[in-house]
């Protein structure tokens, strides 16, 4: 068989029988190879940027690597945002790029031209630094191998992307029928002793008197979360989580406090503050979780950190952490073999008090102040509106904040994309996961300012009768910049005010032929919108300044958020560890 049908073959048998693709020249073959393999389809999108994030959230909702195709030049350069989303979240996703004809290139061999060819880029050498592996094949040999070799890349170790640049000859040249695969080596690391990992873990846990667990997203890619979770249950230690790790725990046990950071619930970063050790599993603590000086966080316990990349623990080995590099896949291996874990009562009564006091408690003070809806009520009305089996897909910017700080995880398929966040990455991601799970409700939680920088997938929702309700938290500007303007620019919205615009989103819907509800009160956002066939734009309107409640500023330890309760109150949540307030913090307390 020819190149661009062995691609499709080999697809179809690695289980990714689902493509995301935009068509364009050096890419007819592929997508014409893939309409002519039965056992394989393609779905068409608006944008190259969609097709990756749809094919970042397969991988999320099903177990599957996901599968994308483009052309060259302008299509494959506009795949890097989603390559980049993959790559910092550890997603296995494989990208198949047309490229021009190889012959034109050979002609000037040697040369330091710019392009041999119409719309030709090279692509690997862009995406060499946020893709596990990439190359560009010019034989029949290298294309079956490099076919191998990016899918095992993509699932080993720290998971992540890989790419295979086609030129357009080798797509129509034969290469062979018998479709080449071997699994991936398996890892020498399997079969290590975890002796040091056991020891170095219960040294921390059996010495400590207020002990925390910091749930990262590694465990859910590792697929151990329910092991994990049944051992915090089990042993009833506290945890809170990422946002990212948050997406794959349940949340209705005593012992979660919810998420930490900038934008973390209260009580989960009063808890993080005052612990004495802090076990860390698949998590890389970032800006957003322990911002300004890394003293400052959890500044009187151990810290020790579990992950899979030894280039990641290299961060914290600076600041003083222990560390473990391990496959979390044998985490279970390791708690399994811990001594018994002593809590005291003073830590446990405190926890509980923390989520009684702060879990799911927060309120938009000023939404309230201006008659407007709140968002976090808006959240808190979703939890009880939503499938068990649903699927959540959550932008980025204010949504998400609003989302994590206020859902109540139990069952549902929740995510988001963490480390490159770009906006609007809800919608491609929605039109993956809908795809893989036609028969799940999906959602999408997504702000006006990221709604609008994939508008034209609407066209994709429609065209494959995709049943997607987009909730639009609609607060007419980009609302966390906005925030960061009022702090520290005196109020100027440059660029998210003065020169941003939203669209009637009424006759936005009525042009794509999706259904439209528009939210002016908290009553009229019913579970008739949510449950309702078809997809449709949920549309809620916010007072333009809705703030993020509670909010870090700079300066602050992630315990002191705004907005400020009373020194008192402060002191109090902080019995454990005493943390200073500086004079000006007082006459900015609004909480009492």
């Amino acid at each position: 068989m020819k190149g661009a049908a062995y691609i499709a073959e080999f697809l179809a048998q690695r289980g990714m029988d689902q493509v995301f693709l935009l068509t364009g020249g050096a890419a007819t073959f592929l997508v014409d190879a893939l309409a002519l393999n039965p056992k394989v389809d393609y779905r068409c999108v608006q944008h190259e940027q969609a097709a990756a994030m749809a094919g970042d959230a397969v991988w999320r909702v099903s177990g599957n690597v996901g599968a994308v195709m483009a052309t060259s030049g302008p299509g494959a350069t506009n795949l890097i945002t989603g390559i980049c989303c993959n790559w910092f979240d550890s997603i296995p996703c494989l990208y198949i790029t047309g490229q021009v004809n190889l012959k034109h290139a050979e002609v000037f061999e040697g040369t330091k031209v710019r392009q041999f060819g119409f719309q030709e880029t090279d692509i690997v050498t862009l995406v060499s630094s946020v893709t596990k592996y990439s190359r560009q094949v010019t034989t029949p040999d290298q294309l079956r191998e490099s076919l191998v070799e990016a899918y095992n890349a993509c699932i080993t170790g720290r998971m992540g992307p890989a790419l295979i640049d086609v030129p357009m000859d080798l797509q129509q040249t034969e290469v062979g029928d018998e479709i080449l695969y071997y699994p991936p080596a398996k890892e020498a690391s399997a079969a290590n002793s975890l002796d040091k990992e056991i020891h170095a873990i219960d040294a921390l846990l059996s010495n400590a008197e207020r002990p925390l667990v910091l749930f990262g997203a590694g465990l859910g890619l590792a697929g151990v979360e329910a092991e994990v979770e049944s051992w915090l249950r089990e042993k009833q230690i506290p945890v809170v989580a990422s946002w990212s790790g948050s997406c794959y725990l349940r949340q209705d046990f005593p012992g979660y406090l919810g998420c930490i950071g900038v934008y973390g619930n209260r009580g989960a970063n009063y808890a993080l503050q005052n612990c004495d050790a802090l076990l860390v599993l698949g998590s890389r603590p970032d800006p957003r979780q322990r911002p300004g000086d890394p003293r400052d966080f959890a500044p009187a316990a151990t810290i020790h950190v579990v992950d899979i990349d030894e280039e990641e623990i290299k961060k914290y080995e600076k600041n003083g952490y222990g560390s473990s590099i391990l496959d979390l896949r044998r985490i279970g291996e390791v708690l399994g073999a811990l001594a018994p874990i002593k809590l005291s009562s003073t830590w446990t009564d405190y926890m509980a008090e923390m989520r009684e006091r702060f879990y799911g408690k927060d309120v938009s003070k000023f939404a309230n102040k201006m008659g407007s809806i709140s968002p976090y009520a808006i959240i808190q009305k979703l939890n009880n509106l939503v499938d068990d089996d649903a699927t959540i897909v959550i932008d980025c910017g204010a949504t998400t904040c609003w989302f994590f700080q206020m859902f109540h995880r139990t069952t549902q398929t929740v995510f988001s994309n963490g480390g490159c966040a770009p906006i609007s990455y809800a919608i491609g991601a929605s039109i993956g996961a809908a795809t893989s799970r036609p028969d799940k409700q999906t959602i999408v939680i997504i702000g006006d300012g990221g709604f609008q920088n994939n508008i034209q997938e609407l066209q994709t929702v429609v065209q494959y009768d995709l049943n997607i309700k987009f909730i639009i938290l609609n607060n007419y500007g980009y609302g966390i910049v906005k925030q960061f303007q009022d702090l520290y620019m005196e109020g100027r919205h440059e660029a998210t005010g003065r020169g941003y615009g939203v669209p009637d989103l009424a006759k936005i819907a009525d042009g794509y032929g999706v259904g439209y509800v528009r939210v002016d009160e908290l009553d009229e956002f019913t579970s008739e919108a949510i449950q309702k066939p078809g997809a449709a734009i949920i549309d809620v309107t916010l007072h333009p300044n809705t703030l993020i409640e509670p909010k870090l500023e700079l300066g602050r330890p992630i315990n002191d958020q705004y907005p400020y309760v009373s020194d008192a109150d402060f002191a109090e949540a902080n019995r454990f560890v005493r943390f200073e307030r500086p004079e000006w913090l007082s006459e900015r307390i609004v909480l009492e």
